[in-house]
């Protein structure tokens, strides 16, 4: 009786290749088990450039180094020599402790900070930062407050040295925060009542800007026979409330036109809900497009 093709290959030499398979597996693992092994030189190389690291400070990149010549491959001697370093750059290395506030006290975490340049944290979680010892500049990104810089310096050995820094909201941020709490038609409302506040602002220091000249003028030419160094008694008690009744006009200028420019700004930056939209619509009888708006 035949037997079909494919039987014998199944049940015979499929398990034969299974296990050349797995060989040539571990194989190729411990090959690049060994490619990724540091050698002998290499291990030397990274024990001196770590000792010139240390040296001058870059701590970082020193334990970087000395991880390489730490490895099991690396030859007895330079790897206890290594470890001994290792120990000692850890023992060196300084930590921060970055705490950011706002101009309330509040703490703050999505803080991006940069270090001479480079990016060192991006977000604050009240961890000990590793840094290289020696004066750095530190920036202080977050989102709704104005950049800030400050310089420190770290000293070799200084474990959790305390880094506060205060960040100032800016000023858009604090109109759209106050903005934020209306809707539209409220907004808007609020800008006319501000525009009108302004609007009497103005007209009260007209009318105290003319009075306050009427009753120096009369002050001059009545009281002081058009001398302001002759003047009798009521003459300089005149000009004394011609000069509160300018005071009174120019508070009243400064104010209108303060209150007109927030009602203007208030109002114009009010969110419109006007939408329209326009859609297809289909049916057994046909289709056509839909027009959909709120003004």
């Amino acid at each position: 009786m035949r037997r079909p093709l494919g039987v014998l290959p199944a049940f015979g030499i499929l398990p034969g290749f299974g296990m050349l398979s797995g060989l040539f597996g571990v194989i190729v693992m411990a090959s690049s088990a060994r490619a990724d092994s540091p050698t002998k030189s290499e291990c030397a190389a990274a024990n001196e450039t770590a000792q010139d690291l240390r040296t001058s400070g870059r701590l970082r990149e020193a334990r970087q180094k000395l991880a390489i010549c730490t490895a099991d491959t690396c030859p007895g001697p330079i790897r206890e020599d290594c470890a001994q370093r290792l120990q000692d750059v850890d023992t060196a290395m300084p930590t921060i402790m970055i705490e950011a506030v706002d101009a309330a006290g509040h703490d703050l975490t999505s803080v991006h900070v940069t270090m001479d340049g480079q990016p060192l944290v991006q977000q604050l979680g009240g961890t000990a930062v590793e840094v290289d010892p020696g004066e750095h500049h530190f920036v202080f990104d977050a989102e709704g407050f104005q950049r800030t810089s400050d310089t420190f310096v770290v000293r070799e050995g200084e474990h959790n040295r305390g880094l506060h820094v205060v960040l100032q909201s800016t000023p858009m941020s604090s109109a759209s925060g106050l903005a934020s709490g209306f809707d539209g038609d409220t907004q808007r409302w609020l800008g006319v009542g501000l525009g009108a506040g302004g609007a009497v602002g103005i007209v009260v220091g007209t009318i105290f800007g003319l009075v306050a000249k009427s009753t120096y003028d009369h002050a001059f030419q009545d009281e002081c026979g058009g001398d302001a160094t002759h003047c009798s008694v009521q003459g300089a008690r005149d000009g004394e409330t011609a000069h509160s009744q300018a005071a009174v006009a120019t508070v009243g200028f400064v104010a209108g036109a303060a209150l007109l420019a927030a009602g203007a700004a208030f109002y114009f930056s009010a969110p419109h809900e006007n939408s329209v939209a326009v859609a297809a619509t289909m049916s057994n009888g046909g289709g056509g497009l839909a027009l959909r708006g709120r003004w």
